[in-house]
């Protein structure tokens, strides 16, 4: 069940989400000092946006065969069947957190003429086997609306986008599809015009958290008009450098 990563499903919901937000930007300043500034846009494009997040969490759940190497996921699915319950963000966090490193992978925002001026971890709080407090707002929101609306607010919407972005960057399955047919991860010194040959490939397929260890003084990137995020060298993976 990996069509959503591999025929770029997946990526196509998320840029639509984040050409809404540009676009958006017209009618209010993409400024740090207005981070609190809530309206019912945000709270339609923060519900939709951690709808997909949960939607792609469920997806990576069915590709059985990506992570076979990671006993613990069949072992939390097995119970999680046992019990009856339905997948929420904190079997999320349990399954994905040891894989991805989600807690400690950065994103930079900084877009077009307006200056947000953050690095941060959207999903900071797994790390403190927490919830990060961007999604408890969405539920907030989601299940009480006209009590919580304000909730919707520029802070969190930013952060559910780039929670959105950075699953998408990091999932192997989806970086081969952009790899391939996005102009939306590069590395220093990529010629302008250039088709990933086997060995990039294969390389962004070894390491869950970036790129090997040897590859790393590429400096690979994955960015948008909105987002990018620099990927972190795999101590635990070493390959022959690109050259």
């Amino acid at each position: 069940m990996d069509a959503p990563f591999t025929r770029g499903l997946a990526w196509y919901r998320y840029k639509g989400l984040e050409d809404e937000f540009i676009s958006a930007t017209k009618y209010f300043p993409f400024q740090k000092e207005h981070k609190d500034i809530w309206s019912e846009f945000f709270s339609d494009l923060l519900t939709k946006t951690c709808s997909s997040i949960d939607s792609f969490f469920k997806n990576m759940l069915r590709d059985k065969e990506s992570f076979c190497p990671y006993p613990h996921i069949q072992q939390l699915q097995a119970k999680l069947e046992a019990s009856g319950r339905k997948p929420d963000v904190h079997f999320f966090r349990k399954c994905f957190e040891p894989v991805y490193s989600l807690s400690t992978a950065e994103v930079d925002i900084a877009y077009g003429l307006t200056f947000y001026d953050r690095k941060f971890c959207p999903f900071e709080k797994f790390g403190e086997n927490k919830t990060p407090d961007w999604w408890t707002s969405y539920n907030n929101v989601k299940h009480t609306w006209f009590e919580c609306v304000e909730e919707a607010t520029l802070e969190n919407t930013i952060s559910a986008l780039a929670g959105l972005f950075l699953l998408n960057v990091l999932n192997t399955t989806s970086r081969i599809y952009l790899l391939k047919n996005q102009n939306v991860i590069r590395w220093d010194y990529m010629p302008e015009r250039f088709k990933p040959d086997y060995a990039v490939l294969d390389m962004m397929q070894k390491s869950k958290i970036g790129v090997p260890k040897g590859w790393a003084n590429q400096n690979f990137t994955a960015s948008t008009p909105l987002f990018k995020h620099v990927y972190r060298a795999d101590e635990s993976i070493v390959s022959k450098e690109l050259v």
